[in-house]
């Protein structure tokens, strides 16, 4: 739809009260319905928004009530979008290599930090709980 026709439906639009507003939105459904495009289809989310919204409208719910219903199941849209847009993130940095990996195979890696964490841990052996090093001895006579 070229963008003038937009402005000039969304300007006469404006001037109408709510409920002849809504009475537009059904010719438009109406007409969409019968000669629209199909290719751009509601998400599931929208079309249960539309489903409510259209239910409220034909119980009498107020205008006001209605655009609050509208404005949550918006709100909760941008949510979903928020989280589908996170996922996407984390499963693109989970198929790229890093950064430090360079090349390298996740468990090449994790192997010589096993093997140099093993190398360290000899060297500097703990004596054992029985083993008492002589400054323990010590501090146990002078608090006696």
């Amino acid at each position: 739809m070229d963008e003038l026709l937009k402005q000039r439906i969304v300007r006469r639009l404006e001037n109408l009260p709510d409920e002849k507003a809504y009475q537009v939105l059904d010719y438009i459904e109406f007409l969409d319905s019968k000669f629209g495009d199909r290719s751009g289809k509601p998400s599931t989310l929208e079309k249960i928004a539309d489903r409510v919204e259209d239910t409220l409208r034909a119980g009498r719910v107020s205008v006001s009530a209605i655009k609050g219903t509208r404005d949550v199941f918006d709100a909760a849209g941008r949510v979903m979008q928020g989280l589908a847009d996170a996922g996407k993130t984390v499963v693109d940095e989970l198929q790229s290599p890093g950064p430090s990996s360079k090349g390298k195979k996740p468990s090449d890696h994790d192997e010589k930090d096993v093997k140099s964490k093993k190398e360290e841990g000899q060297d500097e052996q703990k004596p054992a709980d029985d083993e008492k090093e002589p400054a323990d001895d010590d501090r146990e006579a002078e608090t006696a």
